[in-house]
């Protein structure tokens, strides 16, 4: 999977400046998980000693703090964001050019909605998708440096974390990410044969009309659209059970922690500012693992659109 990404990247020819932008991009979640951890247990504490001035030392820190981050963060995007579009016409350009070379006869095999579907739909999976790379670089980030954090506070809090964070994951990987290049594939290739029968319903109008033929090229059309849908009703049903499943873990996970630490507070064991520092750092982990799963899905699934170009761009050309 990220073997193909990174023969793509190669065929741009800008694989390190997306490295280096990823990697600038990477550490944002993890901060704002640490700064967001830090001001609430700081306050909460805070508040808990009736300490007003250090309250509010907290407060200007956690403002300034978000303020540098945010622009931080947004100065990337800003670079970020027209580089990949830059990359992406690239691409198109390289694609077009690609085929071009190819014969005739490779040209005619595949039809006009094929073409079309690799050039537009294929090129746009690797960088336009939502949640995509950067997003699971991001959240592993976050979820290691939450990680880290939370088991050098409490290891007890630590590994109930992971107790239900860890399921979610197996399962999602397992029965919803490992199906969907497969499922992707299978919309790739039905939505080139709609894509051409939609061609020729507008290519062959004058055609269909002098021969009675207008009703032959609907029933096409709607044949192939109903295939489109029923392929892309899977993915939409395996995304839905995704989400089906985050409730189970994310909720059983938030009461477990909050059962266990109510004991220790009631003991005096523990302040609520940690136990909401420690809730915080439990977002970490859970967001980025709900980021992860989703970003690896994506990508899984754009791994079919990655392949149709990486298999395009290594084609013979004609002599």
């Amino acid at each position: 999977m990220f073997h193909e990404i990174k023969k793509l990247l190669a065929i741009t020819g800008q694989k390190l400046r997306f490295l280096a932008l990823l990697i600038m991009r990477c550490p944002f979640n993890a901060a704002m998980t640490v700064v967001n951890a830090v001001f609430l247990g700081s306050a909460f504490n805070a508040v808990t000693a009736n300490d007003s001035s250090r309250l509010l030392t907290v407060c200007l820190i956690y403002i300034f703090s978000c303020l540098g981050l945010f622009l931080y963060n947004g100065t990337i995007w800003s670079i970020y964001a027209p580089f990949v579009v830059r990359m992406e016409a690239k691409l198109r350009r390289m694609l077009f050019r690609k085929i071009t070379t190819l014969s005739c006869q490779r040209i005619e095999s595949a039809g006009s909605g094929e073409w079309i579907t690799r050039l537009n739909t294929d090129v746009q999976m690797p960088f336009s998708r939502p949640i995509h790379l950067p997003h699971a670089v991001c959240a592993i980030v976050n979820i290691s440096v939450s990680a880290i954090i939370l088991g050098q506070m409490n290891l007890t809090v630590f590994y109930l974390v992971l107790l239900f964070v860890i399921p979610h994951i197996v399962l999602s990987q397992l029965f919803i990410a490992r199906a969907m290049p497969a499922l992707n594939k299978k919309v790739l290739e039905t939505l080139a044969l709609n894509s051409g029968d939609f061609a020729a319903i507008i290519t062959c109008a004058d055609t269909a009309i002098l021969y009675d033929g207008q009703e032959f090229l609907l029933k096409r059309f709607k044949n192939s659209s109903l295939q489109l849908m029923r392929a892309n009703m899977k993915i939409k049903f395996r995304n839905a059970a995704g989400a089906g499943i985050l409730p189970l873990f994310g909720l059983g996970g938030y009461l477990a922690l909050l059962a266990v630490c109510g004991k220790w507070i009631a003991a005096g064991n523990f302040s609520f500012g940690d136990l909401t520092a420690a809730f915080q750092y439990r977002g970490g982990i859970l967001v980025g693992s709900m980021m992860l799963v989703n970003s690896l899905v994506s990508i899984k699934a754009s791994t079919a659109g990655i392949n149709r170009i990486n298999d395009l761009m290594s084609e013979k050309t004609e002599d």
